[in-house]
Parts: C-alpha cells; structure tokens; sequence
C-alpha cells in the first residue's frame, strides 16, 4: 500500500498558530500574501480560511473563501505540499470553500490551464475583457515621476482622512470594507499614503511586506494615472530595504502597466478571473494594483 495514499487529515479553520507551518508551503510556492493578509483576512471571516492537517499534526494544506458581504465571495490562496499532491486536498479545499461562499457568488483567479477545471466545479463564467498581471522584480522607485498634479496632496493615512478614503473605497469596491481596511491599516509592517484634492480623497495606496521579504503593493487605486504614478513612487520609497516588488494590475489599464514596466518589472503571472454567477462590474480604469489575488476581488 502507498503509505501517502494511507494517511488521513481533516480540514479546519486557521488560527493564528498555523502561520510558520503556512508559511514553510507558501514559500515553495511564491505566493505574495503577507502573514497580516492571513491574520487579518481569517478575523473578516473566521470560517474562511482552512488548512488541512494530518493526524499526526502536520499542516499539508491551506485554502480560503473569504466571504466579503450577502452577495460576494472571493476564494484563493490555494496551496498544498507537493509531498501530499496524491490525496486529493486540493479538491477538498476546494470543495470545502465553494460549499462555505453558499448562496453568493464566488469569484477567483487562476491559470489559463485551470480554467477547465474549475468551470466543472461550478466557476463557469469567464471573465473575457481582462486579465491580471501579476509582476515581481526590482523596485526602481527613481525611474518614476515624483510631481503631483496641480491642487493634489499625498499624505500619510491620519485619522481624519480615514473617512475620505474609505468613501473612495466603497466608491469603486461597490459595498462596505471598513473592517479589513482598519485592520491592514493598522499593522506594523504596511504604509498607507492618501491622495487629497480639496480635502477630498482620489486615490490612496497601500505597501506592505510580504513572506518573500517583497514590497507587497496593494491595493493602489486613483483616479488619475499621474497620481497613481507618485503614489506608487512614495510607497517603494518608504520600503528601501525590501527585496523585490510584487503586484498585480489589471491586462486593460494600460497606464498601470506602462508605469511598472517602466521601472523594468516583469511579468511573473498572468492570472484568469472566474465566477459562479456573473461578472463584477468593475471599474478598471481606476485600479492600479489590486487590493489582493487571493483574497479581493478588485
């Protein structure tokens, strides 16, 4: 008898304490989120993220549907130790998550040769007009423009902005995420830079650092590809000593890419967008960098 085939696991929700075993697969992996993602994002919704563990108490898996509100689930973060390939976790992870988004519909990305395979599972309608670009490279911060446009401030996130720029927010996410705004916000190793004109936010970003040791830039939304540009610029600048740069922008945003490639960044991912009942409406033009692969969906 194969003796992988002969072990048993359970699936359960994650806690805190499964983070170094998390971390020892996502590593073999190069998934981009950051130990806070993982933190913050189990808080939102405490029975959306899982792990699969032996009997014997190791961690050989880990999967998320983080349910945002009534109407919308983002799944991701799907990831199993190449030891373990044989014993269908992945399906149950997968199965597990579709089972806990119930009623809404459930939104992912995944490779253009996955696109099969989750369609049978139920993610049947393909997002057509777009695709993410996820890139990792060298952070060249200098190679971009340091000018803001006339009347636009860039500041550090105070707590009187904090209003504007969740209004913003809500604005292009088209529903409430003050709770995982507040939490990412708040850790040590994130930055948020605002862009204000006339007290008014249009745009902000956010850096942090994720389990590569990366720049984790996201998400990065403005209303203007010149604002976008220096706020971009500013938030690598306040991250001097991280290794690389990660983030992902949207194939149709044309300035987005235009400004990471600039910098000499290249593409690591190209990343399809499924969903069980119907597309997102989403504004494009005004993402830069999404908020997150695995666990938004804009």
């Amino acid at each position: 008898m194969n003796h992988i085939k002969a072990l048993k696991y359970r699936l359960r929700p994650f806690v805190e304490a499964d983070i170094p075993a998390v971390l020892k697969i996502a590593l073999r992996c190069n998934y981009p989120f950051s130990t806070e993602d993982l933190v913050s994002w189990s808080k939102h919704d405490p029975a959306g993220i899982s792990v699969a563990e032996l009997d014997s108490g190791e961690l050989i898996g880990l999967g998320a549907v983080v349910n945002h509100n009534d109407k919308t689930s983002f799944g991701g973060a799907f990831i199993v130790h190449e030891k373990y390939r044989t014993m269908k976790v992945f399906h149950q992870l997968i199965m597990s998550s579709i089972q806990h988004a119930g009623h809404r519909n459930l939104a992912g990305n995944c490779y253009e040769d996955k696109v099969g395979y989750f369609s049978k599972l139920g993610l049947r309608v393909l997002e057509k007009s777009w695709i993410i670009m996820e890139y990792l490279g060298e952070p060249r911060p200098h190679l971009l423009s340091n000018t803001t446009p006339e009347g636009v401030e860039i500041k550090s996130l105070e707590e009187n902005g904090f209003e504007s720029m969740l209004f913003y927010d809500r604005s292009l996410a088209g529903y409430d995420r003050m709770f995982i705004l507040k939490s990412i916000i708040r850790k040590r190793n994130s930055k948020t830079l605002i862009a204000l004109k006339n007290g008014i936010c249009v745009g902000y970003g956010i850096i942090k650092r994720n389990i590569s040791d990366a720049a984790l830039v996201g998400p990065l939304y403005a209303d203007d590809s010149h604002v976008a540009e220096v706020l971009l610029r500013k938030l690598l600048e306040s991250m001097p000593d991280a290794k690389c740069l990660s983030m992902a922008t949207v194939s149709t945003n044309f300035a987005a890419n235009e400004i990471v490639q600039r910098m000499g960044t290249p593409v690591f991912n190209k990343l399809m967008r499924l969903y069980t009942k119907e597309n997102m409406v989403i504004n494009t033009s005004k993402i830069f960098a999404m908020f997150d692969v695995d666990f938004s969906p804009i």
